[in-house]
């Protein structure tokens, strides 16, 4: 069975103020049914907050509006949660709680020991463990508000992304970056001659102070030139190497939803401004594509496949990229593909597996 997704285009069909994507997004709101879902509950909005010199996260007028509209439709309490380093300097961005209208709350609390831990049996390769943030287990529904962008190691950062990094502990995160790879070093081999280094066309490896090859998979496209210029063959390169960090998320994303059935648990993806790195990076580049619109349901894998979708029948914007980034030649690609050289739709693929929703969806246009 389909899943249904809410979409309202940013561009609008004449330059009426009705027809804006800030009034869109009152009129998506108001199809969501959100009383059915919140009434006398208490509502976990998991956004990111950015950080840094960043300011291309999602934009206080829309979190006003939406806050607004779950405390209309009867929620209890209404809150939004991020990691506690974000919530500090979240004022940069013009998030505050007065203009929110409700609390900002670090996901783990502020002294960061608000979590619970669930074994994962048996451990997926060095991950034995999902240690989730109490601030959104303690909650009845999860609102899921992602500002989708670029990612080098996982392709995109959408819904799931959201939650698997943005809604467990530093701990937990650690975890999962150690999921990372596709490059094997061989330090037997090594004869630390720097070739490997010097010709990475990403500036993605460094030797660290145990002369150990440290690779960036954030900046790795694969191209295999480490590889290829190692005169002693210490370097080689493992099919699909990225693919345990994006099941990791995957999983991690999955347990929480165990959390919040049904409708309960909401997605809204913003395809504006999307950037080709996170939010977590503190700065902003300029956008890839035109902006796309808002994507609303209660499907984290239709929402994601939507998304991306979405985003592929784009054209890049001329200049987008930073200096020393280019597409990859198959146009048959995803356009996150071309850029960072990792499938964005296995995160999808890993998440259907494990029966968290369909890839299979419908989309009705809010005008």
């Amino acid at each position: 069975m389909s899943a249904r997704l809410l979409f309202a285009a940013f561009a609008p069909k004449t330059l009426e103020p009705t027809n804006s994507i800030g009034n869109k997004f009152q009129r998506l709101l108001e199809k969501l049914d959100l009383p059915a879902a919140v009434r006398d509950r208490t509502v976990a909005i998991k956004m990111h907050l950015g950080g840094g010199g960043g300011f291309s996260t999602i934009h206080p007028f829309f979190v006003r509006k939406l806050v607004a509209a779950v405390q209309a439709a009867g929620a209890k309490e209404v809150f939004v949660t991020d990691l506690k380093r974000d919530t500090i300097g979240a004022i940069d961005r013009g998030y505050t709680e007065e203009v929110f209208g409700c609390r900002i709350v670090p996901v783990c609390g502020d002294d960061e020991s608000d979590f619970r831990t669930f074994p994962v049996e048996p451990p997926f390769q060095s991950m034995d463990r999902i240690e989730l943030a109490g601030a959104i287990l303690k909650a009845d529904v999860l609102l899921d508000f992602s500002h989708v962008k670029g990612h080098g190691v996982c392709g995109f950062g959408g819904a799931s992304k959201n939650l698997s990094m943005g809604a467990v502990t530093d701990a937990m995160r650690q975890m999962l970056h150690a999921l990372e790879g596709g490059l094997v070093w061989d330090e037997a081999k090594c004869i630390h001659c720097g070739k490997c280094v010097a010709h990475c066309p990403n500036h993605a490896m460094k030797f660290d102070e145990q002369n150990k090859l440290d690779v960036f998979y954030h900046h790795c496209k694969f191209c295999q030139h480490c590889a290829l210029i190692c005169p002693v063959g210490a370097i080689r390169m493992t099919p699909g190497g990225y693919l345990n960090f994006q099941k990791g998320m995957a999983m991690t994303s999955a347990k929480l939803l165990e959390h919040f059935p049904g409708n309960r648990r909401i997605f809204i993806n913003m395809l504006m401004d999307t950037t080709i790195f996170c939010d977590c990076w503190s700065m902003t580049t300029p956008r890839l594509i035109p902006d796309i619109g808002i994507l609303a349901g209660n499907d984290i894998v239709a929402i994601e496949q939507a998304t991306l979708d979405l985003i592929d029948r784009e054209e890049l914007i001329p200049n987008a990229l930073p200096p020393g980034w280019d597409l990859a030649d198959d146009p048959e690609l995803h356009l996150f593909e071309r850029i960072h050289h990792k499938d964005p739709y296995a995160v999808v693929r890993y998440l259907e597996e494990l029966g968290c929703g369909t890839t299979q969806y419908e989309l009705e246009e809010v005008e």
